[in-house]
């Protein structure tokens, strides 16, 4: 386990499967991108490498999109509310994403051998993705600007044990570290909805800026069938 991307980063990726987990919002804003046709994501270091990758890519093939502050950038195609990217918005599009916490996630793995995208809208889809592995996995939450981060360790807590369902099934044991332990323990208490996003950090810094209503969307598990995984830079649909 690692609880932000900076702590990822220090423990090396490479070689392993990574489970990047930034729930509030941007792994949730990729799922929902790519179940609605999006053809790529490409996580960015700022504003200004999406905007001149973006720019690389061809008019009417790209989008811009993320946050400051949990408010669209100025001058981006879309924000970071996982409402907009819808079919109308993104399909057959090549997004290139800025965010303050998730972005930085991704970037700190890129040496891994796998990296998928998951949050409580694919989870489901992730943990049948890892079951079917063999390799070492480290799951990564984006945490919240440098710290750590209720949301997507209750969302990892989950994760875990759905995997511990998965493999009990054909009777291969899970070994979890110290932060693997904690996190399952803490999603025994901490059930999927709105409501528990509400109450953690990343909800209350979501409502001060008029956008508490996307947490219905970010808690609305397994609503889609896809394991997004990191190419080459980018992220794609991956399996289902």
């Amino acid at each position: 386990m690692a609880f932000t991307g900076a702590a990822a980063r220090r423990a090396g990726a490479e070689g392993r499967t990574v489970v990047v987990i930034d729930v509030v919002r941007a792994t949730t804003c990729m799922v929902e991108a790519l179940a609605n046709g999006a053809s790529s994501i490409v996580p960015c270091a700022t504003s200004r490498e999406a905007a001149a990758l973006a720019e690389a890519a061809g008019p009417g093939e790209a989008l811009l999109c993320g946050e400051r502050g949990g408010l669209r950038i100025d001058g981006f195609d879309l924000g970071n509310s996982p409402g907009e990217f819808t079919a109308q918005a993104v399909a057959e599009k090549h997004l290139f994403m800025k965010t303050t916490n998730g972005t930085e996630a991704f970037l700190a793995v890129t040496d891994a051998e796998l990296v998928l995208a998951a949050a409580f809208l694919n989870l489901g889809a992730v943990a049948d993705r890892i079951a079917a592995g063999g390799n070492g996995v480290m799951i990564v939450c984006a945490g919240k600007e440098g710290a750590f981060a209720l949301d997507d360790a209750v969302c990892a807590g989950h994760l875990v044990r759905s995997l511990e369902a998965r493999l009990a099934r054909v009777s291969r044991p899970l070994a979890l570290d110290d932060g693997g332990e904690a996190v399952r323990d803490l999603a025994g208490v901490r059930s999927v909805s709105a409501e528990m996003l509400a109450s953690t950090a990343a909800g209350q810094a979501l409502a001060r800026v008029g956008l508490a209503e996307d947490l219905a969307v970010c808690a609305d598990a397994d609503r889609h069938a896809l394991a997004p995984e990191m190419r080459a830079g980018a992220i794609v649909a991956g399996a289902g």
